[in-house]
């Protein structure tokens, strides 16, 4: 397998790239590039010059188009970080400009997107495919009508360079005999199940006329899951491009995310070949499941001959009914030990008698330590004559700080003397009354205290042999 590029006059395949580096990352429904680097060298410099923007690769018959371009220069050396998206995602270039609104086959979609388009893009239906009502369908790109048709019909899209297949769910994929087994051919299984965006009540306002009336009353569609969640309300949606309730209501059932968003990732410990849509079994020990999981991502490393790929598989929960429930159970037995915020609760503690408290033999402990030896100092409350949490002077001033019943802070500590501590040391006092100010001028005392420091330095200095 080679890797080619084409910047519409010459074609080259492409050497010397890092292998290990390029990724293809494909996910359903969303996106499929292909990222890597390059270093120029004397034999790719012809190839090297080519990779500019919207100048197109080749990997495995697949077309992708240059979209990001980094060039870093350090020195001599040249370098380019790219990332290229499929082909098929230049039908954004091609435009429907009117607008219909109907009850619409997902063919009749497809003619009305596609049609005329002078970009060399052709379709196909793999499935069946209910009919939806689609009001003021059009005035959009091709791509994002794409999108609306998939959102509409629950299609999945696949694509052949310029060719888009629409599947059916129940026509998409294909049934293996594959495994994905725990300490086997991975020993890396990350699941991750979020509520953030759960909602089960969302509102829809079609189109509003110039009165400020609607072309219909607002819509309210309720998910059966508001058993289960409760009334958790989406943000509404307002959209003019609707004027019958019923093509709204079916509008909001395909925005209102009212299952857990639920993600599960593996890293596959050796070379696997990754289909999309593949279904494989997981079996994972720990967790006491073994369920089918469909792959609805990857990120391959087709070059390298050590990088395994990573696979992501379905977060539709509806797909992940056998996992959730494993998890159900795991839940359980952590629930009865773990609150709400996440500390242990004190019924799961079992308390140990003094002496049957043990250290495992495989526990070491840095050198000097002893957790046998420890001497922990204990403290008791300081008074005014002896020291303890706090020393006994500070607790002769703390008395001496009162509170009245008005709330007030009286601070009953006196005046420092040259025979008596204070607000301040007799000592502090007996200097400060060495200090003697003339003229009416602003004195700073920082400024007399440092005077008085180097005058001390040097006394100390004379009386010790030194120099003045």
């Amino acid at each position: 397998m080679d890797l080619i590029v084409n910047n519409s006059i010459d074609e080259e395949i492409l050497v010397d790239f890092n292998a290990d580096d390029l990724a293809e990352e494909w996910q359903k429904n969303s996106t499929w590039s292909v990222n890597f680097s390059v270093t120029k060298t004397k034999r790719n410099a012809y190839a090297f010059d080519m990779l500019q923007q919207e100048a197109m690769i080749c990997l495995d018959g697949q077309w992708f188009v240059i979209k990001q371009l980094e060039p870093t220069a350090s020195g001599k050396v040249l370098s380019k970080s790219i990332t290229a998206n499929h082909v098929y995602f230049t039908c954004q270039d091609h435009r429907q400009y009117n607008q219909k609104s109907q009850t619409w086959s997902i063919e009749d979609a497809l003619h009305w997107t596609f049609d005329g388009n002078k970009l060399c893009f052709t379709w196909e239906v793999v499935g069946h495919f209910e009919k939806v009502q689609m009001d003021n369908f059009g005035d959009a790109n091709a791509l994002s009508m794409v999108e609306t048709i998939i959102s509409s019909f629950n299609a999945v899209l696949d694509a052949d360079n310029k060719h888009l297949i629409f599947y059916a769910p129940d026509s998409w994929g294909q049934i293996t005999n594959n495994q994905f087994r725990y300490l086997y051919n991975t020993d890396t299984v990350n699941c991750q199940i979020d509520t953030t965006e759960l909602k089960t009540v969302i509102r829809g306002y079609g189109k509003q006329n110039d009165d400020g009336t609607y072309a219909f009353p607002f819509v309210t569609y309720k998910s059966p899951y508001v058993t289960q969640w409760g009334e958790r309300h989406a943000d509404p949606i307002r959209d003019d491009r609707f004027t019958k309730a019923e093509s709204m209501l079916a509008y909001l059932k395909t925005q209102l995310q009212d299952t857990p968003a639920v993600t599960l990732s593996i890293t596959v410990k050796r070379k696997e070949e990754i289909n999309k849509g593949d279904h494989w079994l997981l079996i994972y020990e720990p967790m006491k499941f073994d369920t089918d999981v469909e792959v609805i991502g990857y990120k391959k490393y087709p070059f390298s001959q050590y990088k395994p790929p990573e696979v992501t598989f379905s977060n539709d929960a509806k797909d992940m009914t056998g996992i959730l429930s494993s998890f159900n159970r795991v839940g359980k037995i952590v629930s009865s030990a773990i609150d709400k915020s996440g500390n242990v609760k004190t019924s799961a503690i079992t308390k140990l008698p003094d002496n049957k408290v043990s250290v495992g033999p495989g526990t070491s402990f840095s050198p000097g330590y002893d957790p046998t030896q420890l001497d922990i100092p204990k403290y008791s409350l300081a008074t005014p004559t002896s020291d303890g949490l706090m020393a006994a002077a500070d607790k002769r001033k703390l008395d001496l700080v009162i509170v009245d019943s008005n709330g007030n802070v009286i601070v009953n500590i006196p005046l420092a003397t040259a025979q008596n501590d204070g607000l301040m040391s007799k000592e502090d006092f007996a200097k400060l009354g060495r200090i003697l100010f003339s003229g009416s001028g602003t004195v700073d005392l920082q400024t007399v205290l440092q005077t008085m420091q180097e005058h001390e330095n040097r006394i100390a200095a004379l009386e010790n042999g030194g120099g003045a």
